[in-house]
């Protein structure tokens, strides 16, 4: 993929829908329009069915399967259900009783109401991608017609809570505060658990002193300000999600301080940035750039066979930045 961009997911079945970023963002009526070439003879049509086009790393997600499969011959179109799960089965049913598709690709809203989704494109013979791992829409193994792109979250916590220790300990960290979206959902947990216990093997000197949560950026400066005030001498965040690593860093410039470190388990474009200009020390994040590849081309492969069963692929975790 010619503009590859690591990405991160954390809520829903995939811990994907928390991160609710501003930027990035289409309007319902313009993302459900065909993002395919206008004019070019299309194989077929590729529905992208997502939680929400205002989450920027599913936007930028998004933007990979596009791409992927514009440069196959397809066409891609992107249903947004604004986080509602009766609203994304009710798209996928439609897309199967028009026959409007050749196949999928779903970020799953919620798992009951994908499994019954999956089930019903099964029937219909149109493959899929799914965002998560079998068990996250109550299934197991290799299935028919479904490939399953899987993130591991052991892995991913683990990567934030190391570089984080590393960062405290190369940065001389004294106390540091944690802080993750609201709503913990699939996955999200064992991303905590992780980040926990990593960082403390690390970084056994630098304590973790206090919590927070927050859904945006506002709202992450705003509580990171107040953990300050009771927690002065904290200069190490752990943040689980790109709002919560910019509120942060956001709370220490209001504040006159400079933390020792900054890192973010993210990978939207806002964090990014801020990580190139010196405002976050790491993000943490999804690469995509090879998973897109090897589902897309697995999807490619279902299409020609709809009953043969699809892959499980690692999603894979890769560090930018650091001290």
């Amino acid at each position: 993929m010619k503009n590859a961009r690591a990405l991160t997911i954390a809520g829903t079945a995939l811990a994907v829908s928390l991160l609710t970023l501003p930027g990035c963002a289409a309007s319902e009526e313009a993302a459900a329009e065909p993002a395919g070439s206008a004019g070019a003879e299309s194989k077929g049509e590729i529905a992208f069915f997502t939680p929400s086009s205002q989450i920027d790393v599913v936007a930028a997600l998004a933007d990979g399967v596009v791409e992927y499969f514009e440069g196959e011959g397809y066409t891609v179109t992107i249903q947004d259900a604004g986080f509602d799960a009766v609203k994304q089965a009710q798209q996928i049913q439609q897309a199967i009783d028009t026959r409007s598709i050749v196949g999928a690709w779903i970020m799953p809203v919620a798992p009951e109401t994908a499994a019954q989704s999956l089930a019903a494109l099964q029937a219909a013979k149109i493959p899929v991608v799914v965002e998560g791992p079998p068990m996250s829409v109550g299934l197991e193994g290799p299935q028919p017609g479904i490939a399953f792109d899987e993130p591991d979250f052991m892995k991913y916590g683990t990567m934030i809570g190391d570089t984080a220790a590393k960062c405290a300990v190369d940065g001389e960290g004294r106390e540091a505060l944690f802080l993750m979206p609201p709503d913990a959902a699939g996955g999200t947990e064992q991303v905590i658990g992780a980040i926990e216990n990593s960082f403390a093997a690390g970084a056994p000197d630098v304590p973790i002193v206090a919590t927070g949560e927050a859904a945006d950026i506002s709202s992450a400066q705003t509580t990171v300000s107040q953990l300050l005030i009771a927690n002065p001498d904290a200069n190490v965040i752990i943040a689980a999600s790109d709002e919560t690593a910019l509120g942060a860093a956001g709370a220490f410039k209001a504040a006159n301080k400079t933390p020792a470190c900054i890192v973010a388990g993210g990978g939207g474009d806002g964090a990014v940035a801020a990580q190139e200009a010196g405002d976050i020390t790491a993000v943490v994040s999804w690469d995509y750039s090879s998973a897109v590849d090897e589902a897309g081309a697995d999807l490619i492969r279902l299409i020609s066979d709809p009953t043969s069963q699809g892959g499980i692929i690692e999603t894979p975790v890769k560090a930018t930045g650091g001290n």
